[in-house]
Order: structure tokens, then C-alpha cells, then sequence
């Protein structure tokens, strides 16, 4: 399975979410699935066209919603800190209650205790309360068994199948406007679940934007190009905390300003990857390149080239490009890395003419070509009127 992978700052401790909800624990052979049993009939995330996800604030917690009778059936999935957990939040926005399932793939052993269910002798996903029905099979008829409503009540049978082919239906009822959350244990050691509260979707959102407020902030003048470099430095920085490390996420989490992450990443790499992460890929020519290049640390270090290029002799280009859409329209940058420290800058407009405020480390031979080809300047801090744009 891929997908968007969920974890928190510094742990390997993850997980990817697919297009569908579906969570795979990294370094497990089972997965976890989810399908709503409303009053017409089954939804199944995986085959419904109404699906949709997004980013809440464009940060790993996803979200899935799928159209029920009178309203959505929203997921939530996300990690919590501290405690190698990831929370599945479900909510039921529709006037009517459903039941949830939450479906366990590829297991070879399970077993229920109270509200855990055991996945091959481990504690695996916790919820409120026992669930209510339950269907599992080895030969592939769970789905059909659920969508018959042959689901079984009573204690949970401990399941067995040396192949690894067991799924297995939890049910859980949800009453209309309210929600369900369960936890997913993403640590491999045997320690029992977890019975503190789990944060809320907005609340793990608040906590991802409170790590990025750290490092370099760009304050662009398009939406989706400001959402999609959030994503990407949640995504590098889950990345980096992976095995083996790209030389790629390296430089990506220097040239924007996480530096406790790049040193701890830069330990683990070799001197062939220090050697990759030193050199940097070559800048883009345009934004326009960089809204078309993938996410992650390419975007960024693409990103970065064009916000701040610091070359080997000290000096630093800002805005090699200005697209057109961003003439008159206010920027700002703030805690741009460099080799003699933090360098910040903003535009404004006078008329047609950009304003240029800077403040940059002494020595530093600035430039802005997509402002104004003309200007340069070694002065540690000021502004200046550059030459008018032409459309």
C-alpha cells in the first residue's frame, strides 16, 4: 500500500494512508480498512465514487469522507506523539446512525481483549468498547458475509491461519453527529494499549503547524503553491526520520532552517550521500518548474533556489523568477538559511514599482533579477525602489 504517510516529528514509528483510508502500519504484513454500514446498505470506501480526501491545513491528517444517506461518514487518520499510536477518528455527519467496520487484512493470528484486538499476538487497534458484531474468515468471504448482515454477535472466537489470510469485520455503532475514535498501534513491542485521550483531527493538525512554524517562512502570494510546500516539509520531515535516509531529505531540511533534524539525519548518511547532499540539484529556471516538480525534499529544494540561491562565493540571488500572476502582490520570507546566517526579505509595490526590504548577514552580495535585473547591493539591511515591471 501507498499512499500519504502519518507519523510525528523524530519517530520511524509510521504509517501510509491510501486514497481510501486504508492504514498500513510500516513494517507489518497486515493492513486496516474501513466500510459503513448505513440504512441502505454497505459502503465500501475502495469502490464508492463520492470518496474524497484531503490534507487538514495541508499536514499529515487525512481525511476521508464518503457520501451515506443524508450526509458523509469522515475519517480521520493521523499520529500521536509520544506514543507511536495513530488515531482513526470517524464521524458520523448524517442525520441516522451506522455501524463502522474496521477491517483487519493479512493477519495470521486474532484475538479480541475487551476493546483491543490482538493482531498475530499484539496489541493492534483499541476502541471504546467491544465491538458489538464481528465477521472473520480465512477464504475470502468476509465482505460478502457483511454485506449479507451475517455478521456474529458475542465474544470474538480467536482466529487462526498459518497463510496470513485471515479478515476479520469489527462493528461499531456510531449514532448520528457523533464520533468514534479508535487507536492503531504502530510500535512492534508488546506493550498494551494506550487508555490516555486521543487528541482530536484539529488538534494533531495544531500540532504539526506549531513544528513548522520553525525553520524558513515563506509568505507567497498562491494559495496552492503555499499549501503544497507545507506538505512537503511535514512529509521530509517524516522522511527523515526513516531508514536509509536520502541525501536529498538532508539538504532539504537544511536550506530551510530545521537544523536539529539535518544534523541528527546527517550522522546516519555516508560519504557518498554527504557527498549528494552538498552538491544540491541544479536550481529551476521558473516557478512554474517548480509547481510541476513532485513533492518532498525536491519541491523544497527547488523552492528554496528561488527564494534564496546562495552560491559558493557568498552571494545570493533572490527571486530569480517573478511569475506574472505575483506582480503586485505582497511576498515575504523570513529565516532563510545561509553559510554566514538567517537572511530575510519582503516585497511590496509602490504602483507598478517593486519595494524591496532585506536584512542579510554582513558581506553578502545580494541580487533579484526577477525584481529588477539591474540592482544588486552588499548592504546588510535596507529597501529600495526597483525599476517598474514589464507585463
Amino acid at each position: 500500500m501507498t499512499g500519504t504517510t502519518i507519523g510525528t516529528v523524530g519517530s520511524a514509528r509510521q504509517a501510509s494512508v491510501d486514497e481510501h483510508g486504508g492504514v498500513a502500519p510500516l513494517d507489518v504484513p497486515w493492513t486496516l480498512d474501513w466500510s459503513i454500514g448505513a440504512d441502505d446498505r454497505w459502503h465500501d470506501p475502495a469502490r464508492e465514487p463520492s470518496t474524497r480526501q484531503s490534507l487538514v491545513d495541508a499536514v499529515p491528517v487525512v481525511r476521508t469522507a464518503v457520501r451515506v444517506p443524508g450526509g458523509d461518514a469522515v475519517q480521520h487518520a493521523y499520529a500521536v506523539g509520544g506514543a507511536d499510536l495513530a488515531v482513526l477518528d470517524v464521524t458520523n455527519e448524517s442525520p441516522a446512525p451506522f455501524a463502522i467496520a474496521f477491517v483487519v487484512r493479512g493477519a495470521s493470528h486474532l484475538a479480541v481483549d475487551g476493546g483491543t484486538v490482538l493482531v498475530d499476538g499484539r496489541p493492534a487497534l483499541t476502541t471504546p468498547r467491544s465491538p458489538s458484531r464481528w465477521v472473520a474468515t480465512s477464504d475470502g468471504s468476509t465482505e460478502a458475509r457483511l454485506r449479507a448482515g451475517r455478521a456474529d454477535g458475542g465474544p470474538f472466537v480467536p482466529q487462526h491461519d498459518r497463510a496470513g489470510r485471515l479478515v476479520a469485520a469489527f462493528l461499531h455503532p456510531v449514532a448520528h453527529r457523533t464520533s468514534l475514535r479508535a487507536a492503531l498501534t504502530l510500535a512492534d513491542a508488546d506493550a498494551g494499549p494506550t487508555r490516555r485521550p486521543l487528541p482530536s483531527p484539529a488538534e494533531a493538525a495544531r500540532g504539526w503547524l506549531t513544528h513548522l512554524e520553525r525553520g524558513l517562512q515563506a509568505a507567497l502570494p498562491d494559495a496552492a503553491l503555499t499549501r503544497s510546500l507545507r506538505a512537503a516539509r511535514a512529509a521530509t520531515l517524516l522522511e527523515a526520520a526513516r531508514a536509509p535516509v536520502d541525501p536529498l531529505v538532508v539538504a532539504a531540511l537544511e536550506d530551510w532552517g530545521f537544523d536539529a533534524e539535518a544534523a541528527a539525519a546527517w550522522a546516519v548518511l555516508g560519504w557518498r550521500g554527504r557527498r549528494v547532499a552538498r552538491r544540491r540539484p541544479a536550481p529551476p529556471a521558473r516557478w512554474s518548474d517548480v509547481v510541476a516538480d513532485r513533492p518532498g525534499p525536491r519541491l523544497l529544494l527547488a523552492a528554496r533556489s528561488l527564494l534564496a540561491h546562495e552560491t559558493d562565493h557568498g552571494s545570493v540571488t533572490l527571486l530569480a523568477d517573478l511569475p506574472p500572476a505575483w506582480h503586485g502582490h505582497d511576498l515575504a520570507v523570513h529565516g532563510a538559511p545561509t553559510r554566514r546566517g538567517p537572511l530575510s526579505y519582503a516585497v511590496r509595490w509602490h504602483g507598478p514599482r517593486p519595494v524591496l526590504f532585506w536584512d542579510a548577514p554582513a558581506g553578502t552580495r545580494l541580487r533579484a533579477p526577477g525584481l529588477d535585473p539591474t540592482w544588486t547591493t552588499e548592504a546588510a539591511a535596507g529597501d529600495a525602489l526597483l525599476a517598474a515591471r514589464v507585463a
